[in-house]
């Protein structure tokens, strides 16, 4: 089990009284107080439901934050694109190719990166697409063909890793996007599909799902950590790498949980279960799940939970 610096890179700060705004799974000692401290989500918080998507589909990606998000890809509209503004969603422009269970990486609504997918009639695509807020623009492909993976980072600083390939099967590859080109790095040490994955760049991200099984990406190498307590494939997530949440799903389709950076925690469930869908958001403690095969497929829920301070025994 990695301990606080290896997961985020830095060790326990000192400081003299708490941070102006700590960060979801931070931890610091008060030196004033003489305690440790850590920020958590201490409440299981609420799904509600929000406006549909105009355009009903599953098998599409999504990205953004939970009040500026983009939808994108799928089935039966497979080119379709759809920007949320936090109280509605538009179309707006269309992806160049008809694609579903493509993979994303993109922590706004005006930027994004949108690749690889199942094509018909070429079901190992390794398309990338980049869209600037107006519209979307084909860039480098993936190095290798795949669908049913995930992404994390931004369209810029991108990591695409999992997935399957016809012929090959389940995948564990990991390709790194550095705004021009995508390079093959090191491999999960699961090959999965039916995965999500969530992260702020392209050297720290969170891949879970397709089972229980949980990796950490430090920017070199995939370490598994703590499994979910419900295995799953096919389910949304968002977050970062120490700040993560799991929604929806296969079985059970409507359980969602919170990834503090070192443990998974039930929270509130979705109030419709369903796979499939799409998730936007940059923390576990906000999360717009959308789309999504049972029912119904226009359907959006938006995720608050409630976040505090807690005070941990130093002694």
């Amino acid at each position: 089990m990695p301990d606080y610096k290896a997961v985020r890179g830095t060790k326990v700060q000192n400081i003299a009284g708490d941070p102006p705004a700590p960060f979801i799974g931070q931890v610091w000692y008060n030196t004033t107080a003489g305690t440790l401290k850590y920020q958590a989500v201490l409440a299981a918080g609420s799904w509600a439901t929000k406006n549909n998507v105009n355009s009903g589909r599953e098998k599409a990606a999504g990205g953004g934050t939970s009040t500026a998000a983009l939808l994108f890809g799928g089935t039966p509209n497979g080119t379709f694109t759809e920007n949320w503004n936090g109280t509605n969603w538009a179309e707006v422009n269309n992806m160049s190719t008809t694609r579903v269970k493509l993979m994303a990486a993109g922590k706004v609504n005006t930027a994004m990166l949108g690749f690889g997918g199942y094509v018909p009639g070429n079901p190992a695509n390794a398309q990338t697409e980049n869209w600037n807020g107006t519209n979307w623009t084909e860039v480098n492909d993936l190095n290798a063909g795949k669908f049913s993976g995930a992404g994390a980072g931004t369209n810029t600083a991108g990591l695409g890793f999992g997935g399957y390939t016809p012929g090959v099967g389940n995948v564990n590859d990991t390709e790194v996007w550095n705004g021009t080109n995508w390079t093959e790095v090191n491999n999960l040490n699961s090959a999965r599909k039916e995965i999500a994955g969530c992260g702020d760049t392209n050297t720290a991200a969170i891949a879970f799902g397709g089972g229980v099984n949980n990796e950490l990406w430090n920017g070199t190498n995939w370490t598994e950590v703590n499994n979910l307590n419900n295995g799953r494939s096919e389910g949304g997530g968002s977050g970062s790498s120490t700040a993560a949440l799991a929604y929806g799903g296969d079985s059970p389709n409507n359980a969602t949980e919170s990834w503090n950076g070192t443990n998974w925690a039930a929270v509130a469930n979705l109030n419709a279960g369903r796979k499939l869908g799409a998730g936007a958001g940059t923390v576990n403690a906000t999360a717009l799940y959308f789309g999504g095969e049972n029912p119904p497929g226009a359907l959006s829920e938006q995720y608050t939970g409630v976040v505090a301070t807690r005070t941990v025994d130093a002694s």
